[in-house]
């Protein structure tokens, strides 16, 4: 037990020199320490201690729905979609750019996450790069040209795993190009996945992030009715997403923005962005151990339909219950 004593003192003695002496560099410090260094055979007392452990770092979690927080935080997540049909309709004139709710955001210094479509950003340069610049916003890959992961997915198409993987890394590569910007997560076009295209976001370096609270704004005209739902619905550590594509697929959302956010703000909530969000708490993942999320849309009845308008998909239409001061109204959009 003496050796343990002798062993003690240099380490003091050389902690209080460094109060009134400059830091000893790293390079110097180890040969002396090096030589405090006891053997564990040759002391029976050190000999029974357990061997130090290094912690490992937490696993990155498989999708992210939400987070346990023990602050009231929500995070606004925001896709842009664009399919090859939307890039047609673009060169047509139509423009898949919500530039109210973005200057409204922008104006309320409002964090939130955008997941942003390699083929939007390509479309929109600038756009995207003052998007990626401002430091309120966060931007996620929401895939190259938004197909299905896994169907039945809505009315999206499915592709090959080969090619889901070249949409991860199309659109990566292409918001890197376009923005400057490296996306840290991932969401799913349509919000559906199955096991091995959540493989596949990971073999990407990326991690997937869906949601617990649906906004139903994708061609939505009622903007009261995706207010209500979203205020209704938020909890702290709720991940909602919405649309930020404009248009005539999210109508509604940038009249919703200005009800939502102020009557969140009341409640004492403060938005970030998902990065923030998973600083400040845990994940909250799935517990479905088949990992697939699958959304069936009932295709209308094709007999008095001529063909060509087959071709095309309909609008989606949303319906959900509505608190409102009458009571519970189902609404659909």
């Amino acid at each position: 037990m003496r050796r343990g004593v002798f062993l003690i003192v240099p380490v003091l003695i050389l902690g209080g020199l460094a109060a009134d002496a400059a830091p000893v560099s790293t390079l110097n410090a180890r040969p002396f320490l090096a030589s405090l260094v006891v053997d564990r055979d040759s002391d029976p007392d050190l000999s029974r201690r357990p061997p130090p452990t290094v912690a490992s770092p937490p696993p990155e979690p498989r999708v992210v729905l939400a987070a346990h927080v023990s602050q009231p935080l929500v995070a606004l997540t925001f896709d842009l979609d664009m399919t090859s049909q939307m890039a047609a309709m673009a060169r047509a004139g139509v423009r898949w750019v919500n530039s109210d709710a973005i200057g409204y955001m922008r104006a309320n210094k409002i964090h939130a996450t955008l997941f942003m479509t390699g083929m939007w950003a390509e479309l929109y340069p600038a756009v995207a790069r003052q998007l990626a610049t401002d430091p309120n916003f966060e931007i996620g890959n929401h895939s190259y040209s938004h197909p299905a992961f896994h169907v039945p997915c809505y009315r999206l198409s499915w592709v090959s795993r080969a090619s889901q993987a070249e949409q991860i890394s199309f659109a990566q590569r292409a918001i890197q190009r376009v923005t400057g910007v490296t996306p840290r997560y991932f969401r799913f076009p349509g919000g559906c996945y199955d096991r091995q295209a959540v493989d596949l976001v990971h073999a990407s370096g990326l991690i997937p992030v869906e949601w617990n609270v649906n906004s139903i704004d994708a061609f939505n005209t009622h903007s009261q009715q995706i207010a209500s739902i979203v205020v209704s619905s938020v909890k702290p550590g709720s991940i909602v997403v919405m649309h930020l594509e404009g248009g005539p697929n999210a109508p509604g959302t940038s009249g919703a923005l200005r009800l939502i956010v102020p009557a969140l703000q009341r409640q004492g909530y403060r938005f970030v962005t998902i990065g923030e969000l998973l600083a400040a708490g845990t994940p909250i993942q799935p517990t479905d151990p088949r990992e697939v999320v699958e959304v069936n849309q009932p295709q209308s009845t094709t007999a008095t339909v001529p063909i060509a308008a087959r071709r095309s998909p309909t609008p989606v239409r949303h319906c959900s219950w509505v608190h409102t001061k009458r009571g519970r109204v189902y609404i659909c959009g």
